[in-house]
């Protein structure tokens, strides 16, 4: 089960940065979150329950230093996205000394021949009272490495509640952020840190029963303690799953009490919205540089021209310009065919090229689009055109 549960979320860390590494590079500190976690994951699995001595080698302590950075992603990733921004540990190289100190005591045991590492694996699957034996790190033996990287972890975890509390949503003022989007984060957040709570607490238990005692004996009477990290460990994967504006980086439209939402939106003047600027200067890009005639356009390639998180560009399109991004594009573009049509241009073209320059990838997209907009098809539109002149 806990080998299938990292694999799954190593599959969702791909999805979640295959959708916002290129306008929230806070997503990529999320992904190396769960791909490490993930790693943890699976190395554990091979030592307690698997019988392959090739995974096994290639899991048991090779990964073990960079176990020290899920505490610094995590904090550089509840950090940002609580202040907005996305620095990337610019200033911040100090949080690497921990996985940097693990890596330079690793490195004996990470330039062993293969060879070697599968006679480990085979002591292990063997007798798991051995891994006591093995040297892995000049610095520690492998249990005190396992309760360190825990507890590096662990009060990493306790200071991002800290900046959770300090930014719960009664604290924020009105016009300093998007109250939706911001309650969203927040309750992802609440969700994450709790789960991550649970993992951490049940392996520093375990950790220092490891440290203290025989290996195989504090696996049996730690059994509790494993189901509680595994249910914990369930939530955060599935939870992503829950919240497709952290996962994809785009608002859902909560289609519940529309009314009473618009009539919310309708007292508040969009000049003080906090994003306000970024609206308008959304607006600029689209009419003067037209990103739209590309067949491929698409909200991210908004957020790179100007810079922007693309959960911004979005917020602006859904609730300052109360439309949809797909209607918008399309409405765009068919404006660009009008204004073709009327300087003449179908002389020279055909109808299916006009609807490419306007960036509809095929003639019957380009032809219902069209014909949902005027009423017409670009050869009635014409004719009709051509008559009335």
């Amino acid at each position: 089960m806990l080998l299938y549960l990292s694999i799954f979320t190593i599959l969702i860390s791909v999805v979640l940065l295959w959708y916002n590494w290129k306008s929230n590079k806070n997503a990529i500190c999320l992904s190396l979150v769960f791909i490490l976690t993930s790693f943890f994951g699976i190395g554990h699995y091979y030592i307690v329950s698997g019988s392959s001595r090739f995974w096994l080698a290639v899991f048991y302590n090779n990964f073990a230093p960079f176990m020290f950075l899920i505490g610094p992603f995590l904090y550089c990733y509840v950090r940002n996205t609580l202040n907005d921004s996305h620095s990337q540990f610019k200033k911040d190289w100090f949080h690497f000394i921990p996985a940097i100190i693990a890596l330079i005591g690793t490195m004996p045991y990470l330039f062993q021949p293969f060879e070697k590492k599968l006679q480990i694996a085979d002591q292990i699957i063997e007798n798991l009272d051995a891994i006591k034996k093995i040297d892995v790190n000049l610095f520690y033996t492998m249990g005190e490495s396992f309760a360190l990287r825990t507890l590096v972890a662990f009060i990493y975890l306790l200071y991002c509640i800290y900046l959770l509390w300090k930014s719960y949503p009664s604290k924020i003022k009105e016009n300093s952020v998007p109250k939706r989007q911001f309650l969203v984060t927040f309750r992802w957040l609440v969700i994450l840190l709790t789960s991550l709570l649970f993992i951490f607490l049940s392996f520093i238990i375990l950790a220092f029963k490891a440290a203290n005692s025989m290996s195989s004996k504090s696996i049996d009477d730690g059994s509790v303690l494993y189901i509680i990290a595994g249910f914990a460990y369930c939530v955060m994967s599935f939870s992503l799953i829950l919240f497709p504006e952290i996962l994809y980086g785009i608002p859902r439209k909560n289609t519940t009490n529309t009314a009473k939402k618009k009539k919310e939106l309708n007292k508040i003047d969009p000049e003080k919205d906090p994003f306000f600027d970024l609206n308008t200067a959304i607006l600029k890009h689209l009419h003067e540089d037209k990103p739209f005639l590309k067949p491929e356009f698409s909200v991210s390639d908004i957020a790179l021209n100007l810079k922007a998180p693309q959960n911004h560009i979005s917020y602006c399109i859904t609730y300052l310009m109360e439309t949809k991004f797909s209607k918008l594009k399309t409405e765009l573009r068919i404006q660009h065919a009008l204004e073709l049509l009327k300087k003449g241009v179908n002389s020279t073209l055909t109808i299916e090229a006009i609807g490419k320059q306007s960036g509809f990838k095929t003639r019957s997209n380009f032809y219902a689009a069209f014909k949902e907009a005027t009423g017409f098809t670009p050869t009635e539109y014409i004719e009709q055109t051509n008559t009335e002149a």
